[in-house]
């Protein structure tokens, strides 16, 4: 394929490479066969009866044709000037020394004329019809020309006359049938580029669907090797799949998934992929399900869809949460104002002088249970008042040291009890929500954690994923630990250990806050006594998006 100038610097869009193409070797022709008519006359080739008429003639019409084929080479090549004005002068050019040479060699029976059919005929290639018409009558003009001016001068060509109609009837003929044949040409071609780019914004559209997909997806040949997959995939399986020439292998990938990815190949009707394996140590448990591709892709190909069962089950919890949330806001509201009339009373007659320490203990106890009351009201009134994030890019190292004075002003603490660990990381959160969760954790470490000893009680440590580049902190105490049995129940609402002092939804809030966030709460087990919650928090580029 000749790849020209012309091809990118073409002035009018109407005319494709294809149209380029068609001329540039159209004058590979025509340099082709004035160097042969050029060597002929130069050689005299007595064998050949062309330019018997004039030698001298011939030979310049042979030459000029050669030389103006050379200079097109050059103007194609360039494309410049534009094709229809390039087209239009190599025709018009040919048609004329043509009927030079022809009338050089003794007219139309010498037939040359012949050769104006093939010019006539590229034209309706190369142009639209109307033009090609126009050159096959212009043909027929400068051959009638040519023949009256041989009848005039020469008295050996009055019978030419049938060889010149037959001539023009072909001519015009030729023009005809190949306009419309090339005209249906280009048509099709370009009814076959229009589908070519529809399938492939077709392809385009597919993969960015794909690719933003919530569900992870993953295309494996008969081998086990990878051959597509999205970033959904990615973050269940905490991996970048840089390769997708089919170069990684389940196998390498995940060797649990590989196995479920096996169990399927073998039995496919067990439908294995409904029950949730763990992909990852500190990642969510994902159902896999198969799926054979049909059609005409190769033999043993499919797809792995994997899905967040956590997502499913907070989904599914969201829904049975919001209409309690309004149940339970409601009936809130009611119950406040009794509780604070039952309060404002027991503190009245704990003033009394007339009690006596019984009676004050008990006092005491209503008002410790008047209080702890009120804190689940107000928590049940912020679970039913949700609002949305602000989210805005907060650099934690300068963030955070703020935090820890603010918080243990508002607790009263002594200075060291909370540790922070160089944290310089820039995340995409809302800082007040970011603030409310911080508080809510850092309550329930205290809660559990022993007496201040001058060792630090809470630390906050900050860090990165290094395989996914996704900003963490961890909120970690000393405390005895959650047990194992207990860990899937801790973000519940209204689930506490602490019978009398939790309300038992600051976890749950926190973890909300965090999904608000679009990013992550997750206890991480640790290897001694303490616990570790971890904060993940959303890619920057939701922060981008927002500004």
């Amino acid at each position: 394929m000749i790849t020209t100038a012309a091809t990118i610097r073409s002035v009018d869009e109407q005319w494709s490479k294809v149209h380029w193409q068609a001329l540039y070797y159209f004058n590979v022709y025509r340099l082709v066969l004035a160097a042969a008519l050029s060597t002929l006359a130069l050689g005299r080739a007595d064998l050949v009866q062309l330019g018997d008429r004039s030698p001298n003639l011939f030979l310049a019409a042979s030459v000029a044709l050669l030389l103006v084929s050379a200079v097109n080479m050059y103007t194609i090549t360039q494309g410049r000037p534009e094709f229809r004005t390039q087209a239009s002068f190599q025709f018009f050019i040919d048609i004329a020394l043509i009927t030079l040479l022809s009338h050089a060699s003794g007219g139309v029976s010498s037939g040359l004329n012949l050769l104006l059919i093939v010019s006539v005929a590229a034209s309706g290639v190369v142009l639209s019809g109307r033009l090609a018409i126009f050159f096959a009558a212009l043909a027929t003009i400068f051959s009638l020309a040519e023949h009256a001016v041989s009848v005039l001068l020469y008295t050996n060509s009055l019978g030419s006359f049938t060889q010149l109609g037959l001539l023009g009837i072909g001519l015009f003929g030729t023009g005809v049938l190949l306009s419309f044949a090339a005209r249906r040409a280009r048509q099709t071609q370009a009814l076959a580029e229009r589908r070519a780019a529809e399938v492939l914004n077709l392809a385009k559209i597919n993969e960015l669907i794909v690719a933003r997909l919530q569900t992870g997806v993953l295309v494996t040949d008969k081998s086990g090797a990878v051959q597509l997959s999205n970033l959904a995939a990615e973050d269940l399986l905490g991996k970048q799949i840089r390769s997708l020439d089919g170069s990684i292998r389940l196998t390498e990938l995940n060797p649990t998934l590989a196995e479920a990815y096996e169990h399927w190949r073998r039995r496919p009707h067990d439908e294995p992929g409904h029950t949730p394996i763990q992909l990852r140590t500190q990642g969510p448990a994902v159902s896999p399900r198969f799926a054979p591709v049909a059609g005409d892709a190769p033999a043993g190909m499919a797809v792995v869809f994997l899905e967040d069962a956590s997502e499913t089950e907070r989904q599914a919890q969201s829904l049975k949460l919001a209409a309690l949330g309004r149940l339970t806001a409601a009936i809130a509201h009611e119950v406040r104002n009794p509780l604070a009339a039952i309060s404002h009373a027991s503190q009245l007659i704990s003033e009394s002088i007339s009690l006596n320490e019984q009676d004050r203990q008990l006092t005491r106890i209503i008002n410790d249970n008047s209080e702890r009351l009120d804190q689940i009201i107000k928590s049940i009134l912020e679970f039913g008042r949700p609002r949305l994030s602000k989210l805005m890019l907060l650099k934690l190292e300068k963030w955070l040291p703020e935090f820890i004075t603010t918080f243990s002003q508002m607790q009263k603490l002594p200075t060291g009890i909370i540790e922070l660990v160089r944290c310089d990381a820039t995340v995409c959160v809302d800082p007040d929500q970011l603030h409310q969760i911080l508080v809510n954790l850092c309550q329930n470490s205290l809660r559990h954690s022993p007496p201040f000893d001058a060792t630090p009680l809470i630390t906050l440590e900050g860090g990165w994923f290094d395989e996914l580049s996704v900003p963490y902190l961890d909120v970690v105490d000393r405390g005895t630990g959650v047990p194992e049995d207990l860990r899937d129940k801790i973000f519940e609402p209204f689930f506490t250990t602490t019978e009398h002092r939790g309300t038992g939804l600051g976890l749950y809030l926190s973890r909300a806050l965090c999904e608000n966030n679009y990013g992550r709460l997750d206890y991480v087990p640790m290897d001694g006594a303490g616990s570790r919650f971890r904060i993940q928090f959303a890619p920057d580029d939701l922060c981008k998006q927002s500004e």
